[in-house]
């Protein structure tokens, strides 16, 4: 047992623990190869080169679209207006099926008002960055008739050319007070 204890230091006295040269330097006495080394500009500290990289942003569109909040909400308040080819163009193929998924928001008469709340995405796959993201949505409806609550979610994709996101699908459902 005592011969364990006195080897042990011995296994670490004989490991390194000096850090590894860069590329760039040479020991002393040694003509640098390297050409860059040999260039006229400086090389970086040890260090700078990594504080320097912004961390890559993963993101399934474009940096410059809308986020998925935003595309949601875009799309509701274009179902105010009269034109359902604008609010259509939200939609994965740029139509809505046959009945929406949200037809219970796309039929409400004499719509007076509408206020929409979003809570963050979620991410419903497990890809890198992710292609499939759900918006949850809380839509307060203002009619003639009265007032009317929904609650639900969007389910959004990334466009084909990656321009920005596109709606897939959705579940609203009345809710009470």
């Amino acid at each position: 047992m005592r011969r364990v204890v006195f080897l042990l230091p011995l296994l670490f006295a004989g490991c390194s623990c000096q850090p590894d040269r860069s590329p760039t330097e040479t020991p002393a006495g040694t003509a640098a190869t390297d050409p860059a080394a040999t260039s006229a500009e400086p090389a970086p500290a040890q260090g700078e080169g990594l504080a320097a990289m912004a961390p890559p942003v993963l993101s399934a569109v474009a940096p410059d679209a809308p986020s998925e909040t935003i595309t949601v909400r875009n799309y509701i308040y274009a179902l105010l207006g009269s034109d359902r080819k604008s609010s259509d163009a939200f939609w994965s193929g740029g139509h809505t099926s046959a009945r929406p998924d949200d037809a219970v928001l796309r039929s409400i008469p004499q719509l007076r008002n509408l206020r929409v709340d979003t809570d963050i995405p979620i991410a419903r796959d497990t890809a890198q960055p992710s292609r499939l993201r759900e918006v949850p949505v809380r839509i307060r409806a203002i009619t003639a008739e009265g007032t009317f609550h929904y609650t639900g979610w969007y389910r959004l994709q990334p466009r084909q050319d990656g321009s920005g996101w596109e709606i897939l699908s959705a579940s609203l459902q009345p809710a009470l007070d």
